[in-house]
């Protein structure tokens, strides 16, 4: 990784405050996907939850299951866009939105679960598209996309 990539910022910001870990001793796989799994654990590490210990390394991630921020099905599937905006709504207590997506060419393609997740995502700044108008509600988010969400809900 390159201080000159778009995601530099966002990955010192989430690692300088121990939320990620990374892939391996200094390697921190921006381009890599990330799964729920990860993302349950990133956001208990936000809460101030010790996420030590546990057979498993998410185990302790089972906090967002108890917080009513997701399910927990699926823990190890790769996290989409919109799977991710809807975590992060649920984390900040379902906030009333006003949010707009008619911007959005792809709009449509949102899930109705995610729609209000996404809302306020754009609405705050947390999700700004893909460029061109394209928001890709239900492709992969890499660990540098849910680096630079998180940053910005964090900091918002």
């Amino acid at each position: 990784m390159s201080d000159a990539d778009w995601y530099a910022d966002t990955v010192d910001f989430v690692s300088a405050r121990e939320l990620f870990s990374g892939e391996g001793e200094q390697v921190f796989a921006p381009q890599s996907p990330m799964t729920r799994a990860m993302l349950m654990t990133v956001l208990a590490r936000a809460s101030g939850v010790d996420t030590t210990g546990g057979d498993r390394w998410f185990d302790k991630g089972a906090w967002a299951v108890e917080n009513g921020i997701t399910d927990g099905t699926n823990p190890d599937e790769n996290i989409t866009r919109e799977q991710l905006a809807t975590m992060l709504y649920r984390f900040a207590g379902k906030p009333q939105t006003d949010g707009e997506l008619d911007t959005f060419e792809n709009k449509d393609k949102i899930s109705g679960y995610a729609a209000d997740a996404m809302r306020w995502a754009v609405e705050q700044g947390i999700i700004r598209g893909k460029g061109d108008g394209i928001l890709e509600p239900q492709g992969n988010a890499t660990r540098a996309e849910v680096a630079a969400m998180v940053a910005r809900y964090l900091t918002a």
